[in-house]
């Protein structure tokens, strides 16, 4: 059995509930939640909020507050019990049914799931929420075929159909309709365009229901832990198992989608509210938690997003995905020891794979450890000489890349270039690949025709790519184009407006053609966009003494 949510709140340290005299009364409590809240410690800001209460039981917003919090914290005993209280005080409003209704379906109390379903009403998200939720408590009542009517993609427009269509999948699944649900399977991952691993393990599912099993391990393609995990299954005669086998399990991936989508760009906090309906509908459902950790690490809640991932046992297909996410956490609040040493206890465990290595390369890699990463990419391509597995599913040049850039920028050049021309033999035509090697090369004053060619098809491939428009002016001014490097360089400025480098190379340019108070000002911008010290030092002396005095006394290559 599952450790109930409240464990989420594990993560910060044990504090005793103060008293309400502690408190100072109800406004001081409360106070001191917000700022709680406010610093991510949601722990905290769930006890001051009781003290609050506790103080003043008669003030409503209150317990808002407190049913908010509770939500953010993953507490599902209070947010069940708050929502049941703000609906008895008249202030149940969708989220506080959608809670309810989480409730009710946990209990399989249909009567009650119906009751807040209904209150939902239908403005708002419950327009692409309420005709899932209906079909599902109708086939929970044993009318399959009226559910299915309900879930008719055609019957809707924009993305709603793709949510209709998905779940009209899992229901099928549920039904036991197998080649049928195999088929709307096959259309979910179609419509997602190179298509989701869940959706591959749906169709694959179904497909060996059917009794076509030879279907089912060509539908699981990739290397994803989820197919990983269901080909093994299905390797070892077991069942690779329904994604949703019932209305609570359907309805928290609805919910982990909508998670997901919301929070794409930004973190909100309706995402963060589904992202909970799916951990208190189907706690084991593992991708669930971890778009829960995902929303709320993006909204700076660091500690509630280590406590998610953590959901995710040892032995689960989506462990390692949640200790990689960990350590991203870890490494952003500034605890990069503890994050290497998670992913480098990883990397050194029995059995670990070239993909272990790779996440302990990318760590070191954002944090300029140039050598170290080095050396993990090395021990990746050490396990997986082909590069099949830790590239991917990029072709297998990716890891000799990686390890090839981290050489260059730690300064051992030709190491770096032995492995950026595997990369190119592997890949002749990655723009990436041309433009670093190219533009790496070029740096040097090494081949420079060759550099330049590798620019000039790199600029080809991908002319919306502003650093590699920047490398074609940047070959354009090397070979004394300087006017023809203005124009370019002017086109990469548009596409990297806040790219130090670009707009430094542009001021450069802009000087050669006798423009020299609009060097000027590129210089001076691109000193205000963060550039590393050796670019800040360099843009300084041109600032000071101009582009001809300030080269010869840095002597330091762009």
């Amino acid at each position: 059995m599952r450790a109930p949510i409240i464990a989420l709140l594990l993560a910060a340290p044990a504090l005793a509930k103060p008293s309400p005299f502690q408190a100072d009364g109800a406004r001081h409590a409360y106070v001191l939640g917000r700022l709680a809240a406010a610093e991510s410690d949601l722990a905290r800001a769930v006890v001051w909020l009781d003290a609050a209460r506790a103080s003043d039981p008669a003030q409503q917003s209150l317990t808002r507050r407190a049913f908010e919090v509770a939500v953010a914290a993953g507490d599902q005993p209070r947010s069940f019990a708050l929502a049941r209280q703000l609906a008895a005080q008249g202030q149940a409003d969708a989220d506080v049914q959608m809670v309810r209704l989480a409730e009710a379906l946990q209990k399989k109390d249909l009567a009650g799931a119906a009751a807040a379903r209904k209150a939902l009403g239908q403005a708002g998200y419950v327009q692409l929420v309420g005709p899932i939720i209906d079909a599902w408590l109708l086939h929970a009542k044993g009318d399959a075929d009226g559910a299915l009517a309900m879930l008719n993609p055609q019957g809707y427009q924009g993305f709603i159909r793709s949510y209709v269509a998905e779940q009209r999948a899992h229901m099928l699944s549920a039904s036991g309709r197998w080649e049928e649900a195999a088929r709307a399977w096959y259309g979910v991952r179609l419509g997602s365009g190179a298509g989701i691993s869940f959706a591959r393990v749906g169709e694959a599912d179904a497909l060996a229901m059917a009794g076509r099993r030879q279907a089912a391990e060509a539908a699981l393609t990739g290397d994803d832990p989820a197919s990983v995990a269901a080909r093994a299954r299905l390797a070892a005669g077991k069942r690779i198992g329904p994604l949703a086998g019932d209305a609570s399990h359907a309805i928290a991936w609805m919910c982990a989608r909508l998670a997901g989508d919301l929070a794409r760009e930004r973190p909100v906090p309706l995402a963060l509210l589904f992202g909970r309906l799916a951990n208190y509908l189907a706690p084991d459902n593992m991708a669930a938690w971890l778009i829960s950790g995902d929303v709320l690490a993006r909204a700076g809640q660091r500690g509630a997003a280590m406590a998610a991932y953590a959901m995710v046992p040892a032995g689960d297909a989506l462990h390692g995905t949640a200790r990689a996410r960990r350590a991203e956490v870890l490494d952003a609040m500034g605890r990069k020891a503890e994050a290497a040493a998670l992913l480098q206890g990883a990397a050194q465990a029995p059995g670990a794979t070239a993909g272990d290595w790779l996440l302990l390369g990318h760590l070191h890699r954002r944090n300029d450890r140039f050598a170290e990463a080095a050396a993990a990419y090395g021990e990746a391509i050490k396990r997986d000489p082909d590069g099949s597995k830790a590239a991917g599913g990029e072709g297998g040049w990716s890891p000799w890349f990686l390890r090839g850039s981290m050489f260059e920028r730690a300064g051992r050049w030709k190491e770096a270039e032995a492995d950026l021309r595997e990369a190119a033999r592997r890949a002749p035509k990655e723009a990436t690949i041309l433009n670093y090697l190219g533009y790496s090369l070029l740096d040097r004053g090494e081949s420079l025709e060759e550099a330049t060619k590798m620019i000039e098809a790199a600029a080809e491939m991908r002319p919306g790519d502003g650093g590699i428009i920047d490398s074609l002016g940047w070959t354009q001014y090397r070979a004394g184009r300087y006017a023809d490097a203005v124009l370019t360089l002017e086109r990469a400025a548009t596409l990297e407006p806040i790219d130090p480098t670009v707009t430094d190379h542009l001021g450069d340019a802009y000087w050669q053609v006798g423009r020299r108070i609009e060097a000027r000002f590129q210089w001076r911008h691109a000193l205000a966009l963060d550039p590393d010290d050796r670019q800040r030092a360099r843009l300084r002396a041109k600032l000071d003494y101009g582009l001809d005095a300030a080269l010869a006394m840095t002597e330091v290559p762009h």
